[in-house]
């Protein structure tokens, strides 16, 4: 019998909790997410080849409308005039470039349908990653103080890091699950070792400490 994995449950918060949450983070961690944000969509698109009308397109820079929900305020817009919420600015192998929500690739620059929703799906996985973050933000879910100065002095000892870690843990955001258990799981034994030694120490002294005694009675 085939047994089937429990599907991961996704992470998805209501606007109101989002915009609490993000408004609740220093100017600091703001730019750090947004930062890893923008990496995150420039690395998507480098994944596909987006050729429309004879171009090659690439990304070249990537906006959120934070006033989406206030249409009075000032707005991010699609070249063909439509307010946006996220705004893709784009670029081809000749220098034009163009502005376009998501939902345009197809219509304005002729990316094939089935890349343009390829692009649409994984875009909505970075976004339940980015409320999942924020979940966990609410959490309080990163390092603690000691964990985050250790991690700070003995970052060069790990491999691979993702883009970002560091700019994390020293702004007191949690890094990513896995690496957060790896740091841990070093810190813990780092220390451990250094603790125990000092245990060790302490039971010499006072070991000493009773013979003294035993000789002067």
């Amino acid at each position: 019998m085939q047994v089937t994995k429990p599907k991961t449950k996704k992470v998805s918060l209501t606007k109101q909790r989002r915009a609490e949450t993000w408004q609740r983070l220093t100017k600091e961690q703001q730019s750090v997410i947004k930062k890893h944000i923008r990496y995150q969509q420039t690395s998507l698109f480098m994944n596909h080849e987006l050729i429309g009308h004879g171009r090659h397109w690439s990304l070249v820079a990537f906006h959120e409308n934070t006033n989406f929900d206030s249409p009075s305020s000032p707005q991010l817009y699609c070249d063909c005039g439509r307010r946006l919420k996220y705004q893709y600015v784009l670029t081809n192998n000749l220098g034009e470039e163009i502005k376009l929500g998501i939902t345009h690739f197809a219509d304005h620059i002729g990316i094939p349908e089935a890349v343009a929703r390829q692009l649409q799906a994984e875009i909505h996985q970075l976004n339940f990653g980015l409320d999942e973050l924020l979940q966990r933000i609410r959490r309080h879910a990163g390092l603690n103080q000691e964990m985050r100065n250790w991690f700070i002095i003995h970052q060069n000892e790990f491999d691979d890091l993702p883009p970002n870690t560091v700019d994390f843990i020293t702004q007191n955001l949690p890094p990513e699950r896995e690496i957060q258990t790896d740091i841990v799981r070093a810190y813990k034994k780092a220390t451990y070792v250094k603790k125990e030694h000092v245990q060790r120490k302490k039971s010499k002294l006072n070991k000493k400490a009773w013979q003294e005694i035993f000789r002067e009675i």
